[in-house]
C-alpha cells in the first residue's frame, strides 16, 4: 500500500512504467469525486453575481486532473498489455467513462513464457 501511495504522490504525471488496479482505482476514485464537485460548482454558476468564480474553479479542477488521469490510464494500458494509443478513447465523453471502468476492473493477461513450451 505504501508503494501505491508513493507512486500517486511522486509519479502522478509519469507516462512510463506500469500501474496496477489498486493504483488506477485510487486515481479513478479521486477523479470521480472531483467530477462530482465540478458538476456541483458548474450548476451554481450565475453570471450576474460572484458565483462566476465557480467557472474558474471548474476549469482549475479540470486542468489539475487531466494530466494525472491520462498518465495513469497510459500506465494501466501498458500493464494490461494493450496498445497505449487507445488512450484516445479518453476524449470521447460517454465512452471514456466505460473505458475507465474497464481499466479499473480488468485483470492483466498472463504473459506467455516461451520457455514453458519447450519443457517436456
Amino acid at each position: 500500500m505504501i508503494n501505491h501511495l508513493k507512486n500517486i504522490l511522486f509519479f502522478y504525471s509519469s507516462f512510463s512504467g506500469k500501474s496496477g488496479r489498486i493504483e488506477f482505482g485510487i486515481y479513478f476514485l479521486i477523479y470521480s469525486i472531483l467530477q462530482i464537485i465540478m458538476i456541483d460548482l458548474y450548476s451554481r454558476i450565475n453570471l450576474d453575481n460572484e458565483e462566476i468564480l465557480n467557472l474558474f474553479y471548474v476549469d482549475l479542477i479540470l486542468l489539475l486532473q487531466f494530466i494525472p488521469m491520462q498518465a495513469v490510464a497510459t500506465r494501466r494500458l501498458r500493464d494490461l498489455n494493450i496498445n497505449t494509443t487507445l488512450i484516445i478513447i479518453n476524449f470521447i465523453p460517454i465512452i471514456s467513462l466505460i473505458f475507465k471502468i474497464y481499466l479499473a476492473v480488468a485483470k492483466p493477461k498472463p504473459s506467455l513464457d516461451h520457455s514453458d513450451l519447450y519443457k517436456r
